[in-house]
């Protein structure tokens, strides 16, 4: 069971499988892989956004207020993590929000685990939210993001990020192109990042 587990997060959907996938999650588990994707959150992270919104309108940034507690810095309770995200993700959250609701993490993970193994997703009893989050990180890797940034942005150190994330860039020109419809001005917001240079 053990070693399912640590390849279960090492596995990361490719663009085309991620947007078949979000297609056919239903309303509540859509907005839920939606959030993971636009943000890099855990789950828990994101049901604790959605208990406690914190909205900052001027930065279009949001605070994570139960995060992970990070032993290795020896915390003794979480610390909030205010993060950037994509002005379009923004609004679309802001106009979302009163009216769905994040899935637990069993539920999301079933419907997950089911879609997949419908769509004929290699290993996709192995699937489970963190792999939104570890596809996140992937992704922006591979889009050129500064690592030490985009490990702020995940909460991680960056020897964790090293450790966990980092991957070989294994994605196409298509690939990228959908990952920057999805992420939109985000990775521009985290590095700084001239799309133009990512062309």
């Amino acid at each position: 069971m053990g070693n399912k587990e640590k390849t279960n997060k090492k596995r990361f959907f490719y663009p085309p499988e991620f947007e078949m996938v979000l297609d056919n999650l239903n309303k509540n588990g859509n907005f839920t892989a939606r959030f993971m994707i636009n943000t890099g959150a855990r789950i828990n992270e994101v049901r604790g956004f959605i208990k406690n919104p914190i909205f900052d309108n001027q930065r279009n940034n949001i605070t994570l207020t139960e995060t992970k507690v990070r032993a290795r810095l020896k915390e003794k309770r979480p610390s909030p993590r205010t993060i950037p995200i994509s002005k379009f993700f923004f609004r679309e959250l802001k106009e979302e929000l009163p009216t769905h609701r994040v899935l637990s993490t069993n539920a999301f993970n079933i419907q997950l685990r089911r879609i997949c193994k419908n769509l004929k997703i290699n290993n996709s009893e192995e699937f489970s939210s963190h792999n939104i989050r570890k596809t996140f990180a992937t992704w922006m890797l591979s889009l050129g993001i500064d690592g030490f940034k985009l490990a702020q942005h995940l909460g991680h150190t960056p020897n964790e990020l090293a450790k966990n994330y980092a991957t070989n860039d294994v994605f196409n020109h298509q690939d990228k192109q959908i990952m920057r419809s999805i992420f939109k001005d985000l990775p521009e917001r985290i590095s700084g990042i001239n799309w133009d240079t990512l062309l």
